[in-house]
């Protein structure tokens, strides 16, 4: 049969229409095409951008472009975003992505050293867009790395999910599925589950711990001394806060610590300097204490925690810190817990965990160097061996970034960050003994203990008079009140005026009182006029011995409210005479009044 160049060109004209018909393509020609020959995508893995993409080395961004449906707001060219999965094995993988674009948009897409540049037309609702072939040379993890080219200056679009194919890649590809996406953005936890000594009764635990330089980002907790009922270690909260840390766990089953019953509540019996004591929940609930603490990486730190029973149907759980750059154990603090689970230190292990969502692709390690536990009968023993354990996120496959192990005299943990040579769980280690005991003066460290509240007891005043005053309402414009001896007079419907009534007083206004004889005296009390007007902002208190000589101890602030305020001095002073200075009024008049003044001491 004899055929014509025109009658050709019609049939591979029909040709390409039908198989452009056949399955909708929304690239270029050329970009579906490999040597030649079409490809056929069958993009059946669909990977949630919502669980597993990351804006690279920017957590901010992280937070603002990857949200609840994935990646939106996505304007700024410089945010490069990876998605993250892990291959069981190698060879071609077709690529796509799932999005709606608001503009045409050319966005630049990398697997390995592979990329396509490709140009998507403007959509109001989300399709399917295939991006070409890729290679996976070897197992592990890997990312499909979006960049931003052009997009008319608006946003790179919306991206729902990265597509793999086909679907011989099905049993092959790992990545976090919906139900894991909040525990698989933080990755996995990894812990070490030391050997205790047999038969000892535990009351020490002792540990040292160092973060390598460019292993801490920000969201970790370096946990060194963890025990059956709670932990203890040092965090990475901020860009300009750290903290060392303490809780201990209720016997209560509940995610909020308001529902414990007081028979359960953990209690502090004491907490050192600057540390703040508190309660938490969420996972498990208690009582929490932190001491917020700039520790370097680099430099190793020494945890103590001591656990044992002074009291029936309790134990007592007491930690102790120590730098070198301070040189001295310091307190963190002690909590009794009812309920205990024993009447001494048990299961007593170290993890390290992520708790911060937008890092948990960045890596960070932590080595364990020196584990010792002291018992009842006086004598130290050696920890050497430990078993490595991950978390539910690593055990079910949502995250296989876990790694642990031993390194000559040290145990390691490291989690996150997508590497690919992990360790397998519940594996063993033994590490190198120290073989030296360390060398601590129990008696010397600091007894937990809580000061007695202190209690403000106000002066008596009898003998008090007022010896001067700017001035005073007594032409009858306040009624039966207004003088300046008012303040002294125990009723707090009375109140001293500043003049108004056929006078002009001004700013500031002032009232000396003489308390008959010298007195020490913690701080001052202060009673607003009740129906709140004219009320003193901003006063001074200046003090006397002999009232020609004053000294000023400072300016202070009233709020605007009936009820008795305080002024509690740094130290106590002693005087006889003190002048109270009426400077600006909550309302901007020149006019003040005050109900009551006094002073008082602390017991």
């Amino acid at each position: 049969m004899k055929i014509t160049k025109l009658g050709l060109l019609t049939f591979l004209s029909a040709l390409l229409f039908f198989y452009s018909c056949d399955k909708e393509e929304t690239l270029p020609e050329d970009e579906s095409l490999k040597k030649g020959k079409p490809v056929t995508y069958d993009l059946s893995i669909s990977v949630p951008c919502e669980g597993n993409s990351w804006v690279v080395a920017n957590p901010a961004a992280t937070a603002n472009l990857v949200v609840t449906g994935g990646i939106k707001n996505w304007t700024n060219s410089d945010d490069k975003i990876r998605t993250y999965f892990y291959a069981k094995t190698t060879g071609t993988i077709q690529v796509g992505i799932r999005a709606k674009f608001g503009v045409s948009t050319t966005l630049k897409i990398t697997l390995g050293n592979e990329n396509q540049e490709l140009t998507f037309e403007k959509g109001n609702a989300y399709k399917d867009y295939n991006v070409g072939t890729f290679n996976i040379n070897q197992t592990g993890y890997h990312f499909i790395e979006l960049e931003g080219v052009s997009n008319g200056g608006s946003s790179f679009g919306d991206i729902s999910d990265i597509l793999l194919g086909d679907s011989s890649w099905s049993s092959n590809i790992s990545f976090v599925d919906a139900e894991w996406f909040y525990w698989g953005r933080r990755g996995p936890s990894v812990h070490l589950n030391f050997e205790e000594p047999a038969n000892k009764d535990i009351t020490w635990f002792y540990n040292e711990v160092t973060v390598p330089v460019g292993k801490d980002p920000i969201g970790s907790y370096f946990m060194a001394d963890g025990f059956s009922s709670g932990y203890f270690g040092m965090q990475v909260n901020s860009a300009t806060e750290r903290r060392i840390l303490f809780s201990v766990w209720s016997a209560f089953d509940t995610q909020d610590p308001n529902q414990i019953p007081a028979e359960y509540t953990v209690e502090p019996l004491g907490y050192g300097k600057g540390v703040t004591v508190g309660e938490f929940g969420g996972e498990g609930s208690g009582a929490q204490s932190y001491l917020v603490y700039d520790w370097k990486p680099g430099t190793t730190y020494k945890f103590l925690l001591k656990g044992e029973s002074n009291a029936d149907n309790s134990i007592d759980y007491t930690a102790y810190f120590y730098a070198p750059e301070v040189g001295d154990w310091k307190l963190i603090a002690s909590f009794r817990r009812p309920f205990p689970t024993g009447k001494h230190l048990t299961r007593l292990h170290s993890f390290l965990e992520n708790f911060n969502t937008t890092m948990g692709d960045e890596t960070r390690q932590v080595d364990y160097t020196n584990q010792w536990v002291y018992d009842t009968q006086g004598s130290w023993s050696e920890m050497t061996n430990a078993t490595f354990t991950t978390d539910a996120t690593g055990s079910n496959g949502a995250r296989l970034d876990y790694d642990g192990g031993k390194e000559g005299d040290h145990f390691y943990l490291r989690n996150c960050g997508f590497f690919s040579d992990n360790e397998t769980p519940n594996t063993s280690f033994t590490r190198t003994a120290n073989g030296t005991a360390p060398a601590i003066d129990f008696s010397k460290l600091e007894v937990p203990s809580i000061e007695a509240p202190s209690i403000q007891v106000i002066m008596d005043r009898t003998g008090w008079a007022v010896v001067d005053y700017s001035s005073q309402e007594d032409k009858d414009g306040e009624g039966d009140t207004g003088r300046a001896a008012d303040v002294l007079d125990g009723d707090d419907n009375t109140y001293w005026h500043s003049c108004w009534s056929g006078c002009t007083a001004t700013a500031p206004h002032h009232i000396t009182i003489d308390m008959g004889q010298t007195n020490t005296v913690n701080g001052f009390s202060f009673t607003q006029r009740q129906n709140l007007s004219r009320t003193v902002k901003d006063l001074e208190i200046q003090i006397s011995d002999d009232n020609a000589t004053w000294e000023s101890l400072g300016d202070f602030v009233l709020e605007k409210e009936t009820n008795q305020q305080t002024i509690e001095l740094s130290t106590a002073q002693t005087f006889r005479y003190f002048k109270f200075i009426a400077k600006v009024s909550h309302d901007g008049t020149n006019n003040a009044a005050m109900a009551e003044i006094a002073t008082y001491i602390v017991e």
